[in-house]
C-alpha cells in the first residue's frame, strides 16, 4: 500500500461517513484552549518546507516542551515519577523480538514471550505472597473492577441460594479506579455502595460494619489509599470475612510492597494493583499495566491469560497458555473477562527492573522512599500556613497538606510541580494538596519546595501578589 497523503476530499468524505461536519468539529471534545487552530498556529507546515526544514521546525517546538525531569517533581496518584534502568528501555524498547501485538497461542514458536510472562507472574507471586497471578491487566481500574467481578462470581457460586449482589467500596480508593467499578456495576446490575474515610483517613470502620450484611458480595480497598494512608488491612479483611463476602486489595503504588505486609499474610482474597511504578516511564498517565493474583483455588474464576510450565515431547521444560477454556477467544460471553495479552511489554519491562533492583535494591529503594517521605511530612507541617492531614496515620509516599489554594502557577514559574490539588478531582477542599515523593525526590527539592511555599504564603498573608 503506498503512502499518499490524504486529499481535502478524501478528508471531507470521511467527515461525512461519519456525520461530523468539520475537523474541529470532529476534536471538539479537546478544550478549546490547547487545540490546534486552523489558521495562525505555529505548529502548521508550510507546504513547500522540505523534510529537513519541517525536521527543525518540530525540534524548535519540541524545545519549548518541559517534561518532569524539569521540575522539583511533586505528583503521583496512580503515575509515579521513578528510576527506570537504562537496561530496562535497552531490552523493552530496542529488542525487537518483544514487540509484538501476537498472542502466544503456538507454544512451539512463543516461548520467548512465554518465559517471560512466566518470570513475570512468578514476580507477582512474590510480591503479593499468593500462588498464582495472570499475564496483566489494562491498568489498575480494570484490573480492580476485574477483581470485584471475581470476587462477586466466588460469593455467588458459594452461595446459590443467596442473592448477593451489593459492592462495598471502602474508604479512599482512587477516583478513576471508582469510576471503573461503576461502570462494571451498572451494566451487569450489581449494586454499589461507597463507605468513606474518618477522620484519620482510614476506612471508617464502624461505617464499614453498618454497611456489611447477607447482600454484601465483595469490598474493595485500597492500601496505601489515595491519600497516601496505609490502612488496616487486617482488621477490614476480618470485618469482612465475618459476613462470608470476599475482599479485594488495590495497590497503585506496587513499591510499597517492598516495605509493606503482603496482601496474602493480611488474608485478602484477591489482590490487584497499577505496575506503571516499576519499570514503566509516566508515559503521560499510560500505557502502563495492571497486575492480579489470588489463590491457587480461585484459579479457574481468574480473568486474562495465564502461562503455565509444562514439558515438551522431548520432555525439555516448556511453557504455554495454561486454563484456556476460561478465556473469550473459546468461551465468548460466558468468559471469565475479554482481557487478552494486552500489555505483555509493560509487564516485561517490570520484570526487567525487578530483575535490576533484585530483593536487596527493592528493599533499599522502599527504605529511601519512606525516609524521604517522613523527612517531607516534618517539613511541610513545620511551615505556619499549612495543615498536615492525617498526621498520625502512618504512610509509605504520599500525604495530603491544607493550605491556601491557588498556588500552582506561582510554584511552577519556579521550577516545583507542586502536589496534585484535590479540589480539582472532587477529592479534598480548597487548597488540600496530594504530594508524592520517590527516589528520585532530593532533600534540596523538598526543601525548595517548602521554601518557596512559606515565602509565597507570607506574601499572601501581607496583601502581596502571588
Amino acid at each position: 500500500m503506498p503512502f499518499i497523503q490524504n486529499t481535502d476530499e478524501d478528508r471531507k468524505a470521511m467527515l461525512d461517513a461519519i456525520g461530523v461536519a468539520s475537523i474541529d468539529e470532529l476534536y471538539s471534545d479537546i478544550p478549546a484552549d490547547i487545540r490546534v487552530k486552523e489558521d495562525g498556529d505555529k505548529i502548521r507546515l508550510n507546504p513547500s518546507m522540505g523534510e529537513l526544514e519541517v525536521t527543525r521546525h518540530i525540534d524548535a517546538l519540541l524545545k519549548k516542551t518541559r517534561n518532569a525531569n524539569d521540575f522539583a517533581f511533586f505528583r503521583g496518584a496512580g503515575i509515579y515519577n521513578h528510576h527506570v534502568s537504562t537496561l530496562t528501555d535497552h531490552i523493552a524498547l530496542y529488542d525487537g523480538n518483544f514487540i509484538t501485538a501476537y498472542t502466544p497461542y503456538q507454544p512451539e514458536c512463543s516461548q520467548g514471550t512465554l518465559t517471560t510472562v512466566f518470570e513475570f507472574q512468578s514476580c507477582i507471586t512474590a510480591l503479593t505472597g499468593f500462588e498464582v497471578s495472570n499475564a496483566g491487566m489494562y491498568d489498575g481500574a480494570s484490573a480492580l473492577a476485574e477483581a470485584v467481578m471475581m470476587g462477586y462470581r466466588l460469593t455467588a457460586d458459594k452461595f446459590r441460594k443467596e442473592t448477593r449482589e451489593t459492592v462495598v467500596l471502602a474508604g479512599a480508593i482512587h477516583p478513576e479506579y471508582a469510576g471503573t467499578v461503576k461502570t462494571y456495576c451498572e451494566t451487569t446490575g450489581l449494586k454499589l455502595v461507597t463507605v468513606g474515610a474518618g477522620p484519620d483517613g482510614r476506612v471508617d470502620a464502624d461505617a464499614l460494619k453498618q454497611a456489611m450484611s447477607r447482600e454484601v458480595a465483595v469490598v474493595a480497598v485500597q492500601s496505601p489509599n489515595f491519600f497516601g494512608v496505609i490502612e488496616d488491612v487486617e482488621s477490614l479483611v476480618a470485618t469482612t470475612h465475618e459476613n462470608e463476602a470476599n475482599i479485594v486489595q488495590v495497590i497503585a503504588e506496587p513499591v510499597s510492597l517492598s516495605l509493606l505486609q503482603t496482601p496474602a499474610e493480611a488474608g485478602v482474597d484477591i489482590c490487584v494493583g497499577e505496575g506503571q511504578a516499576i519499570g514503566n516511564h509516566m508515559f503521560m498517565g499510560g500505557p502502563a499495566f495492571g497486575f492480579f493474583a489470588s489463590r491457587k483455588e480461585n484459579v479457574r474464576k481468574m480473568p486474562g491469560r495465564i502461562v503455565s510450565e509444562t514439558t515438551d515431547r522431548d520432555g525439555r521444560r516448556a511453557f504455554a497458555l495454561a486454563l484456556a477454556t476460561r478465556e473469550q477467544h473459546i468461551r465468548r460471553e460466558k468468559a471469565t473477562s475479554n482481557i487478552c495479552t494486552n500489555q505483555a511489554l509493560c509487564a516485561l519491562r517490570a520484570l526487567i527492573q525487578l530483575a535490576a533492583w533484585g530483593k536487596g535494591g527493592f528493599l533499599e529503594l522502599g527504605k529511601q522512599i519512606i525516609s524521604k517521605t517522613q523527612y517531607a511530612r516534618q517539613t511541610f507541617g513545620a511551615i505556619m500556613g499549612v495543615e498536615l492531614l492525617y498526621a498520625e496515620s502512618p504512610v509509605f509516599n504520599e500525604f495530603v497538606i491544607r493550605t491556601k489554594a491557588g498556588l500552582d502557577k506561582a510554584l511552577q514559574a519556579q521550577g516545583i510541580m507542586g502536589g496534585i490539588p484535590l479540589e480539582d478531582i472532587c477529592m479534598g477542599e480548597p487548597g488540600d494538596y496530594l504530594i508524592a515523593i520517590t527516589e528520585l525526590t532530593t532533600k534540596a527539592d523538598i526543601d525548595s519546595y517548602a521554601s518557596a511555599l512559606a515565602d509565597l504564603l507570607q506574601t499572601s498573608d501581607h496583601g502581596g501578589k502571588e
